[in-house]
């Protein structure tokens, strides 16, 4: 087979004020936490990250939104799968020699590339005294405690 990439970088889409959003695994709320560069802000529990709606806590790579998802296992497809097709084809089409009682034909289709995600500026944002430098965006409704995602306090003042 050829070669092919180990890994695939995507990227996902901010807001313009530089937050990026998720959604909790558990009540499956959407919200936005501000995206820091890899290593810096404060890094998660071992438990990972808080909601800030329903307070579970859930690992950090159980946050994406059902679109990012979609978005990501289409690129990794694309990438990655039809690559390995047309090798598949190729290696499938040597078998066929003039002198060959068995022919082999294969058809593949390549995943297309997916329209890349675009992010809105909307949702309400929400500062900690207990983490500063991690604010999130919450739903503009939303009423009720905001918690912290590093800790699980919610922030001051009850309703955010």
């Amino acid at each position: 087979m050829g070669d092919h990439p180990d890994s695939v970088t995507v990227s996902l889409p901010l807001d313009s004020e530089g937050f990026l959003r998720r959604e909790c695994p558990t009540c499956e709320r959407e919200f936005k936490w501000s995206h820091s560069p890899e290593g810096e802000g404060v890094p998660a529990s071992d438990s990972g990250y808080f909601c800030p709606y329903c307070a579970v806590q859930s690992q950090p790579g159980s946050w994406f939104t059902k679109a990012q998802a979609e978005y990501i296992t289409a690129a990794g497809a694309h990438e990655f799968l039809g690559p390995a097709l047309e090798d598949m084809r190729r290696s499938f089409e040597g078998i066929n020699r003039p002198d060959s009682m068995i022919k082999v034909s294969l058809k593949t289709s390549v995943p297309d590339t997916p329209e890349p995600l675009s992010e809105d500026d909307d949702m309400r944002q929400v500062e900690f005294e207990c983490h500063p430098t991690e604010p999130v965006k919450v739903l503009d409704g939303w009423e009720r405690n905001v918690h912290c995602l590093i800790c699980g306090e919610p922030a001051s003042g009850a309703a955010g």
